[in-house]
This record gives C-alpha cells, sequence and structure tokens, in this order.
C-alpha cells in the first residue's frame, strides 16, 4: 500500500522558516483564547497544543505569588483534551494547528486513524498530528508504562500509515503490539491527501524512526548544536533508507527563549520561579553542558522521563537555590531577538526549518511578560525573513 499525500509541506518554491507557538491548553477557556489571539500577534505560521494529562512542571511554581495569572488558572494540571480543542479551533480559513505532541501509549492507532482523519477533514487540511513515545508524567502514574519506546512508536506509525492507505478495505496488520484482523478504517483521504505526521524524537533509533514515518521531526534543544547535529543526521538517514528526501520534510525545534530587551529585565526574568522550574526538569546532562551539576544528579533524565512531583514542596525551594540567572542564562537562550537569533543561526545553516516557540508569558509578572513578547515578536517577524540551509548529514 502506498503512502498518501499529507498538507502543509515543504515546498522548494517557499522553503523560508516557518514559526510555531506552543500553547498549554489548560482551563478556564478564555485564558486559551487568549493565549491564540497572542500568537496571532507575534505572527506565527501555526498554533500547536500540548497533550498531557497533568503538568510537566510542579505546583509549587504556580501561584499569585509569582503570577498573577494564578488566581484564574488554579491548577496547571487542568487540561482540555487537545483533540477536542482542535475540533472547536481548527478551520479552514485559519491558522495551522496541531498537538505537539501525543502519543502511542495513551492513543491507539486505531483511535488515531480516525481522529485525526476527521479533524483533517473538518478543518479542510488544517491539522498537524505531531507525535512521540510518551513522557512519565502523562503515564506511569496512571498505570501505563513507557518501554519499549521506540519498537511501540515505529509499530503504531506503521498501523497508522497502514489505515490511512487502504480507506474502507479489509486491513491486516500484525506487529509487536497492535494486531488487527479485518480492521477497516472507512473515512477516506480528503482530496488524495492524509493528515501531517510530525514525530518527536529525541535518541538515535527514534529520531530514524522519525525520518521514516514522519512529515515532520520535532526536537527539544537541551544542549548543545552537535547533539542536534547528530540527531538529524539519523533523521535524514532514516528518510533515506526509506526512500525519501529529507529536504522535503520538516525540521522543528521547540525552544523557550528568555527574551528581554536589556539585561536588568532578564535577570529579573531568570529568577522567576516558573523560570527556575523550567530550569530543573531538564536533564542533568544539560546542566552538565553548562558547567552545573543537577540536584538529581547529572544521570538526572530530565522532564520526559522523571515525575515532576520530585520538585514539590519545600523541595523545589530547596532545588531552586541551585538555580542562578548565570545558570539558566547557560541553559536557555537568552537575551534580545537578534542575540537569540545569532544564537540559532548554526541550527539554520544546518537545515533547520521550523521553530516552535514555548508560550510561558502568562507564567510570569506582566511586566516581564509584555517585554519578553515584543522581543519575541521582533525575534519572529527575523526567522520568517530567513531561509534555511541544506540540511547537513553527518
Amino acid at each position: 500500500m502506498g503512502r498518501r499525500e499529507s498538507s502543509y509541506k515543504v515546498r522548494r518554491r517557499d522553503d523560508r522558516v516557518r514559526v510555531g507557538s506552543l500553547i498549554e491548553p489548560v482551563a478556564p477557556v478564555w485564558a486559551i483564547r487568549m493565549n491564540m489571539r497572542t500568537a496571532r500577534v507575534l505572527g506565527v505560521d501555526d498554533v500547536w497544543f500540548s497533550d498531557h494529562t497533568k503538568s510537566a512542571f510542579p505546583a509549587a511554581a504556580w501561584n499569585v505569588r509569582f503570577s498573577p495569572m494564578a488566581r484564574f488558572v488554579s491548577s496547571l494540571d487542568a487540561y482540555l483534551d487537545p483533540t477536542v480543542a482542535l475540533a472547536r479551533w481548527a478551520r479552514p480559513r485559519g491558522p495551522v494547528m496541531g498537538v505537539a505532541v501525543t502519543d502511542v501509549v495513551r492513543r491507539s492507532p486505531a483511535d488515531l486513524a480516525r481522529a485525526w482523519m476527521s479533524l483533517h477533514h473538518l478543518s479542510r487540511g488544517k491539522v498537524v498530528l505531531g507525535i512521540g513515545s510518551g513522557e512519565y508524567e502523562n503515564t506511569v502514574p496512571y498505570g501505563l508504562t513507557l518501554e519499549p519506546r521506540a519498537g511501540r512508536l515505529a509499530d503504531a506509525l506503521t498501523a497508522l500509515r497502514a489505515a490511512w492507505a487502504a480507506p474502507d478495505e479489509l486491513l491486516t496488520h500484525t506487529g509487536p503490539f497492535h494486531d488487527w484482523h479485518a480492521a477497516r478504517f472507512g473515512l477516506p483521504p480528503l482530496d488524495g491527501t492524509t493528515p501531517p505526521v510530525w514525530v518527536a524524537a529525541q535518541g538515535p533509533r527514534a529520531c530514524r524512526i522519525a525520518g521514516q514515518h514522519g512529515d515532520g521531526w520535532m526536537f527539544i534543544l537541551n544542549d548543545t548544536t552537535t547533539s542536534w547535529h547528530t540527531a538529524a543526521t539519523h533523521f535524514a538517514r532514516g528518510a533515506q533508507d526509506a526512500g525519501r528526501d529529507p529536504e522535503t520534510l520538516h525540521r522543528s525545534v521547540l525552544l523557550a527563549p528568555l527574551l528581554a530587551p536589556d539585561q536588568r529585565v532578564l535577570d529579573e526574568l531568570c529568577r522567576a520561579p516558573f523560570i527556575q522550574a523550567m530550569a530543573l526538569v531538564m536533564p542533568g546532562a544539560s546542566w552538565t553542558a553548562a558547567g552545573a551539576t543537577h540536584p538529581l544528579g547529572a544521570d538526572n533524565p530530565g522532564y520526559s522521563q522523571v515525575d515532576p512531583a520530585v520538585f514539590e514542596g519545600e523541595r523545589f525551594a530547596e532545588y531552586s537555590k541551585h538555580v542562578t540567572p548565570e545558570l539558566v542564562r547557560a541553559l536557555m537562550p537568552s537575551g534580545t531577538a537578534a542575540d537569540v537569533e545569532r544564537w540559532l543561526d548554526p541550527y539554520l545553516d544546518a537545515g533547520l526549518n521550523h521553530i516552535l516557540f514555548y508560550a510561558f508569558a502568562s507564567a510570569v509578572k506582566p511586566t516581564l511578560a509584555a517585554a519578553g513578547l515584543r522581543e519575541q515578536r521582533r525575534l519572529i517577524s527575523k526567522l520568517k525573513k530567513r531561509r534555511p540551509g541544506p540540511l547537513a548529514v553527518g
């Protein structure tokens, strides 16, 4: 069965860098709408919702002393289901919208095939399925298991593609995790297209899987340019092994830059508790690369494999003492729009063609948020004028 064409493709005649905004779809609904309006004002190309069962950040970093929005957003864990939210907001004449990312542990490929083809039809091709192997806080506390991660991801993607490639036919899929016999998926592609699938991947095998199966690849920048180059090589080789041209695929990174017009504002932002929490959930290897030791140890795997409950209560205050402004600046790209653009230059030159900014403005004081958003708008304007270099394959 052949792969059907997806929408939202990389087109060589229009290969400028694209920019997105990642929003946490946390109740109340008006707060989500506010963040979506902010994204439009910033000038992004696409808007994404995360898919969490509970927050990746400790609740200790969220209260009215740190952010006025905590008066209205009472819990960081009050997530709307992003599939339902996209059914409400993804529109034919609106921006491209996606989820960054759901996973193959909580969502079966049979469910994903039906739900996302439904969204594809309802939005007239304006949705992107971002998918990965899963995170600890969304699975293990609920009795689910993450392992084996890459194998489960590959099997689910193979089954998903098979479902979309054979509409209204009896389908058999035999895999290590999903076994279908005389299955049927009757909803046809939309004008010959299927929803784009962007695969979140960090490790070598997962990056190769992303190249084999994805219309895009999503990577979280945790440490150095070298790690992205290595991952990009695995992604490109996975695509080539599957007979695909990696230059026609999206290469995206998730980024949370600390944008400020001057050093005084930047230092204040670095001391904000939510920013300290962002630093604490990063892997120990990132701290080591920044010249520091993570309070949970150098081998701490970070956000995707650690329950944020380990940072709650008095432990958050104790661990936060390790998070200095100097460390935060070493862990995260920071400064003015021009500073962060320069920081991104090596990635753009090596083929990065999509940047997804994490929207955290509501988690800090309004004065810091306003200053940061002004710089972010400048940065987005600069990036949308850039053209990525060829994908460098080592």
